[in-house]
């Protein structure tokens, strides 16, 4: 690796940590257990004073880290020379190798599969028995009370698999085994990640025309799945419908998929439920692409039942896309009540630095689609800067209620959708078809409020001649609309 590349790792790093893993982070490099070098706790200290969410690790900032961490050491007025930046990238050498073993140890805190395997086969060693037995019931005692997907899973065959080597260990073997168990487990824990990693490839060849796999390896596994005791498996019948629907797509998977998701949600994690909705959800969004407009529906009400199973959430955030996404179909279902009370109910959980502009981009969507076009107006302009889907989004709807709200010719509205047209081409971050698409709803858009207040040389006929031509473009359904309106 470039030696200067070095340092930059570190700092990437440790600018990716909240300040609650910062403060975490100090306590386990202060710990002597785990690191017996001053100068590295020195290093964490002036770091996160000096750079860490703050600016640039230049040389300004390598010279000031240099005097904090080596108070002792003889140090140049402004820049550093070759052998103290030497002795400071070594320094940082060790800071980022305590903190790759900070992160083994706040991940193996997480994975209880892993952390039950390391710590039985440790007390095994040190012939602990009667403890190993206390871990076990309380194990066994976790798992039986709690949904099991493949994490579960994976902690029971680890468990299992620590009392078959207890077992062998005092010589009991040939007395009792739990090889059953032990099997039982390991093929349910093989299956889902099986069935998990041949759902990526099915979805990633659906993204990319280039990729294909061979898929020899999963029909191997056809006949262990045929067997009672898999075929029958909540988790595993899932998987397999969903699967299926995936390759397929036909509305009876899609029915099959959903009623199995109601049946069985109560023994299902959170994380794995919310995957399996993922696909159903896609699905709708397939049909309603195709034109199937009662997939409208089906979607909502998946967005519903997500809602009350509490998957709507990414941790303790709520996503501004999804909540854009339900807000959005909400309005298109007229389900304006609903919509202002997910508003309102995942407030709260919108990261803050976003909070106001998503609050006023969904609430001025509610009252657009209500007709309320001056409320849904004094909504969007006070929309900041959130993401590109937002920015674009609240663009256009902005667009769409001036041209609603003026009853005369307005040389302001004209000036702001010909501002948004050049807004659009010089962005760099849409593709080129959305651009295409985006660029030429404002232009239609342009024509049809010239037309409809007299001004311009287009017809009706005209415009609708030319939206109908056109490959790509953004609301074609809405344009269309206002089209038929015209005189």
């Amino acid at each position: 690796m470039n030696k200067k590349a070095r340092p930059v790792l570190i700092i990437e790093l440790l600018n990716a940590f909240s300040e609650r893993e910062l403060v975490d982070l100090s306590h386990f490099v202060a710990c002597k257990y785990f690191n017996t070098d001053d100068y590295a706790t020195a290093m964490l200290k002036a770091l996160r004073k000096e750079v860490i969410h703050k600016k640039p690790f230049d040389e300004e900032a390598q010279y000031a880290v240099f005097k904090q961490v080596f108070p002792d050491k003889p140090c140049p007025e402004k820049v550093l020379n070759r052998p103290q930046k030497s002795f400071l990238f070594a320094k940082m050498n060790v800071l980022i190798r305590l903190t790759e073993t900070f992160l083994c140890h706040e991940a193996l805190q997480e994975n209880e599969a892993c952390k039950t395997e390391l710590l039985h086969d440790k007390l095994l060693e040190k012939n602990q028995f009667l403890l190993f037995k206390r871990h076990v019931v309380r194990a066994k005692r976790e798992l039986g009370e709690q949904a099991k997907g493949m994490e579960e899973y994976a902690r029971q065959f680890k468990m299992e698999m620590g009392v078959f080597n207890h077992l062998h260990k005092k010589g009991q073997l040939v007395v009792e085994d739990n090889l059953p168990e032990l099997i039982e487990n390991l093929d349910v824990y093989y299956l889902l990640n099986k069935l998990n990693l041949h759902g990526t490839c099915i979805s990633l060849t659906h993204f990319s025309a280039n990729k294909s796999y061979d898929y020899a390896p999963m029909n191997a596994i056809q006949e262990l799945l045929e067997l009672p005791q898999y075929a029958h498996h909540p988790l595993i019948r899932i998987y397999v419908i969903a699967l299926d629907l995936l390759e397929n797509n036909t509305p009876e998977l899609y029915e099959q998929l959903v009623e199995l998701l109601d049946e069985q949600s109560a023994f299902i994690p959170k994380h794995d439920l919310n995957h399996f909705y993922m696909i159903a959800g896609n699905f709708c969004s397939k049909k309603i692409k195709e034109g199937k407009v009662e997939y409208y529906r089906h979607m909502f009400d998946l967005y519903r039942k997500m809602e009350e199973k509490d998957l709507l959430r990414e941790g303790n955030f709520m996503p501004v896309g999804t909540l854009k996404n339900i807000i959005t179909l909400s309005c298109k279902l007229e389900e304006f009540d609903w919509a202002k009370t997910m508003i309102e109910k995942y407030r709260p959980a919108l990261e803050k630095e976003y909070a106001k502009s998503v609050y006023h981009f969904n609430m001025g969507a509610v009252a657009f689609y209500q007709n309320d076009f001056k409320t849904a107006l004094s909504h969007f302009i006070r929309v900041e800067k959130v993401n590109l889907a937002y920015d674009i989004n609240c663009r256009i709807m902005l667009l769409k209620s001036h041209y609603e709200l003026d009853k005369e010719y307005d040389e302001r509205t004209l000036r702001t959708l010909l501002l948004s047209e050049r807004f659009i081409q010089s962005h760099k971050g849409l593709t080129t078809k959305n651009k295409q698409a985006f660029k030429n709803f404002v232009r239609i858009l342009i024509n049809v409020y010239n037309t409809r207040h007299g001004a311009g040389k287009m017809t009706k006929e005209k415009i609708k001649r030319k939206l109908n031509k056109l490959e790509f473009v953004s609301d074609k359904k809405w344009l269309a609309e206002k089209i038929e309106d015209l005189k």
